[in-house]
């Protein structure tokens, strides 16, 4: 506690331990999830979020005005980016990342 005070009072700024790495941990968290976001194009995230909601990659096409094999290809190379395997790890990466609600 007294070396607390005796920081604040040279004008400085204290931080228990404790709060000091749920903090550090806390934006740690916040750069990886920025650092997610920008693996994928916007369009990208756009098509995932599309399928995430449910919508099939005709429905994708017609929202974005693309074809569906262009729907096909992005979905396609997301997986590939995110190390996915199946639509439903889409999916969970989507919820994981708060690009659709659960």
């Amino acid at each position: 506690m007294v070396i607390a005070v005796r920081k604040v009072l040279r004008g400085m700024s204290y931080l228990s331990p404790q709060l000091s790495k749920e903090t550090v941990s806390y934006l740690r968290k916040q750069s990886m999830l920025q650092e997610e976001q920008e693996r994928l194009t916007e369009r990208q995230r756009e098509v995932l979020q599309l399928l995430a909601e449910g919508k099939v990659m005709k429905e994708v096409a017609g929202v974005l005005n693309l074809t569906t094999r262009t729907v096909a290809f992005h979905k396609y190379r997301i997986m590939e980016v995110l190390g996915a395997r199946s639509t439903a790890e889409l999916v969970r990466y989507a919820v994981r990342n708060h690009m659709i609600a659960a």
